[in-house]
């Protein structure tokens, strides 16, 4: 009889398992009870790995849905690499990396590696999917490393049709279930109790380890084959040992032979069954001498014999094969209804075994938790005392070069603010002196004033002092309306431009034509004359324009009153009194020599003049002298100090 493997793991990879059963003449049915789904990589937890961490796979699964994201780091950092099972290592293997598996293929195994004994103070990072037994982390805890799960993948369960697949399991007569983890071997169990076919759960079924064997105890299962891992290679080994007894020939298939009578009587002999002791005394002997009316008689027994031994050996044989059957039938329905009441049992059973594992697995958790928390709280108080003392050296130190930063450029604050201040009282000197500018002047006293009140030393007292008073001078000094005095000689400029320096000539006579000879010989005459007169000017001299004039004098003569009150202004502005006096006096002699060729436009011009030379341009300011000696020897006082400081001892300072 054929044995038949129901192969219930997810994933692809089955296809080499069942090659490998069908050259040991085994039939497969593959049947996934769940899927395997890739977690997006941003919905991951982030993973950093460092130098001497270990990451570990725990299933063939992890290394295709993990290894891509943590490979760059595995190869920079030469981490080193455990995986749970043979499979495991092959795939890790086959993407170029160095991978250590121990003997035993579950996490006990994993735990017995020398590289997970001293992990203390290290990080372990577990490629694995949601779910499972945590008991790896758990230990790995407990000896002190840092666990970090990265979980790439989720387990789905898939949707079978219970009844479909028990119904294609009855159709075979020698089954082998795999269940490759303690989750496929309970929805297993479920399915063939949706199905209707919970006596399935008296063929063999194939666990990787004693664990997942147990649970396969409590869930019924009377035939538990343990293999020695999850992987391809220990289900065979499982599943050689059971193709001697699945393909030995059925006991109850027996050739039929033609049985005669002197067989039946042979077999009759050999058996103490009551059918067949009937025999003998239905077979009296015959006599020796018969009569012929006898031969029917004969032959009537003879078929009585012959109908009696098929009946006899019918019986025989109906008992031969049927109450071994029988006997089967019953001990089957025995068996059946004590696995009913074993499973009855179980849910109280297994309730109260989970509650009692539950309660001692939330007490380690809860002192494992507070330990954890504990140890973080220490390392975190002392993480805190550290940056306190690492702070406060700092702090120290920075204090200690802004002394030394301070003693080298031998200046500090109060150095800058003071030499500020020195410039701006320069600066205010300097406008007084160039352009008179009180305004300006004061102003930039006033903030030198401000920033020696900042400075706040006592050795700037009397030059705050002095310069308040310049400040005072300052204030009462008159002022010079300069905006005035430029638009009153930029008048008298654009008066100078329309004087009119020329005497008027007469008009010329139109002469008008006429017969008279005598009328037109003197008008020919005076035009002539008029024609000379254009070409011949006389004018009466004088002392004061004693010098030749050239025919543009006109012009000469506006630009010497345009350039001398010009000079008035830039004097006037300027602040230079004398310049100023001498040019409103020159331009004042230049206008009233053509009083009697423009009379009013002169008179105007000369009485503006006047008032304007009775103006005092340039009265007497403070020249902040005072101001800037005190100051100066202020800092000097200061720069005294720093240059003391700088011939302090070093090694006080550092």
């Amino acid at each position: 009889m054929t044995l038949t493997a129901v192969l219930t793991r997810p994933g692809s990879a089955v296809q080499p398992l069942r090659d490998a059963l069908t050259q040991r003449g085994v039939d497969s049915i593959v049947q996934p009870l769940v899927d395997i789904t890739a977690i997006p990589v941003e919905d991951r937890e982030l993973v950093t790995l460092h130098p001497g961490d270990i990451c570990i796979f725990i299933s063939a699964n992890a290394v295709d849905q993990g290894l891509a994201n943590l490979a760059p780091q595995l190869k920079a950092l030469g981490c080193a690499i455990l995986a749970v099972g043979n499979a495991t290592a092959r795939a890790v293997s086959a993407a170029g990396f160095d991978v250590s598996v121990p003997s035993r293929a579950d996490s006990e195994g994993l735990l017995a590696l020398d590289a997970l004994h001293d992990v203390d103070g290290k990080q372990v990072v577990i490629v694995k999917g949601e779910g499972g037994r945590g008991l790896l982390a758990e230990a790995l805890k407990e000896r002190g490393a840092l666990v970090v799960s990265y979980v790439c993948y989720r387990r789905e369960p898939c949707e079978v049709d219970a009844g479909q697949f028990c119904w294609q399991l009855c159709e075979r007569d020698n089954l082998v279930f795999q269940a490759s983890s303690g989750e496929l071997l309970e929805q297993l169990t479920q399915l063939l109790g949706r199905g209707g076919q919970p006596n399935l759960l008296d063929c063999p079924v194939v666990v990787p380890s004693e664990r997942v064997a147990e649970i396969a105890e409590g869930l019924g299962w009377t035939e538990v084959k343990t293999a020695s891992g999850a992987g391809d290679e220990a289900f065979l080994a499982v599943v050689d040992g059971l193709l001697p007894v699945a393909n030995s020939p059925e006991p109850d298939v027996l050739e039929e032979e033609d049985m005669t009578a002197e067989s039946a009587e042979v077999i009759a002999g050999a058996s103490g069954s009551p059918t067949m002791e009937a025999a003998p005394v239905l077979m009296a002997p015959v006599p020796a001498k018969t009569s012929p009316s006898q031969a029917p008689d004969r032959l009537a027994r003879l078929l009585l014999v012959l109908f009696l031994l098929a009946v006899g050996s019918g019986a025989y044989l109906g008992w031969w094969y049927g109450w071994p059957r029988y006997q089967g039938a019953v001990s089957q329905l025995a068996a059946l209804e004590q696995r009913l009441e074993t499973l009855e049992e179980a849910p109280n059973v297994l309730q109260a075994e989970m509650a009692g594992s539950i309660d001692v697995q939330m007490a380690a958790a809860e002192a494992r938790a507070e330990a954890a928390l504990r140890a973080a709280a220490g390392r975190q108080t002392q993480l805190l005392a550290e940056q306190e003392l690492a702070t406060r050296a700092l702090e120290d130190r920075v204090e200690r070069l802004d002394i030394r930063l301070a003693r080298l450029t031998a200046t500090d604050r109060r150095a800058w603010l003071a030499n500020e201040a020195a410039f701006l009282v320069r600066l205010s000197a300097q406008r007084l002196l160039t352009s008179r500018d009180m305004a300006a002047a004061e102003a930039l006293l006033r903030n030198a004033d401000a920033l020696l009140r900042e400075v706040n030393d006592p050795r700037f007292d009397t030059a705050r002092r002095t310069m308040a008073s310049d400040l005072a001078a300052l204030a009462a000094a008159p002022r010079v309306d300069t905006v005035g005095l430029y638009a009153r000689f930029a008048a008298l400029i654009d008066q100078s431009a329309r004087l009119q320096v020329a005497a008027r000539r007469p008009e010329t006579a139109v002469v008008e034509s006429d017969d008279n000879f005598l009328a037109r010989a003197g008008a020919g005459w005076r035009a002539a004359l008029a024609k000379l007169s254009s070409y011949l000017v006389v004018h009466s001299r004088s002392d004061d324009m004693a010098g030749l004039l050239t025919p543009d004098w006109e012009n000469l003569v506006r630009q010497n009153i345009r350039m001398s009150l010009e000079q008035a202004q830039i004097a006037g502005l300027s602040g230079n009194q004398t310049l100023f006096t001498h040019a409103v006096q020159r331009a004042e002699s230049s206008v009233a020599l053509y009083g009697a060729n423009d009379p009013d436009r002169v008179a105007a011009m000369l009485a503006e003049l006047a008032e304007l030379a009775e103006l005092d341009v340039a009265p007497e300011v403070p020249d902040l002298l005072a101001s800037r000696a005190a100051l100066a020897d202020a800092i000097r006082a200061i720069d005294g100090d720093s240059a003391a400081s700088d011939t302090a001892d070093p090694s006080v300072v550092d």
